[in-house]
């Protein structure tokens, strides 16, 4: 990524990383979450990304709201930097991103495939488009995206 990351902090195991995008909005509080998936017969782990503004009065992670803090290249570089730290706790696992909406699984499509010639260095990546898993390739519509750490 172009971009350095903002300051994460991580949880114990891992599994949460919190940081602060700041901007013309302020400071606002962002959680980047992976939870473990069900998947029936599934022989590795597979573990869902999400990511948001914290929502404190609610205390949960709001997915859906649009912050628009003018940083969202430091803000992808942080939950990158996240998912790195992730899969070096976990290597074997895999991990799912898909967004709360077509408009930001668009989005990641192209954060992806942007700055993809440095991703495969590090991971697989797979892009599920009309019902199927396939090899990431860079200008397609894909509905989710796994990666695993090499």
């Amino acid at each position: 990524m172009n971009s350095l990351p903002y300051n994460l902090e991580a949880s114990p195991h891992f599994l949460d990383f919190e940081f602060s995008s700041t901007g013309p909005k302020g400071e606002v509080r962002k959680i980047v979450r992976f939870t473990k998936m069900k998947i029936a017969d599934a022989s590795i782990e597979v573990y869902n990304i999400g990511f948001g503004d914290y929502n404190k009065l609610e205390d949960k992670i709001d997915d859906l709201i649009v912050t628009d803090n003018k940083d969202s290249d430091k803000v992808m570089a942080s939950v990158a930097a996240a998912v790195m730290t992730f899969t070096d706790h976990r290597p074997e696992t895999l991990v799912f991103a898909q967004g709360s909406t077509a408009v930001r699984t668009r989005y990641y499509n192209m954060v992806i495939a942007y700055h993809y010639k440095d991703i495969k260095s590090s991971f697989d990546v797979w892009g599920h488009y009309q019902g199927e898993w396939e090899v990431f390739k860079q200008n397609k519509a894909y509905t989710a995206i796994l990666a695993k750490r090499k």
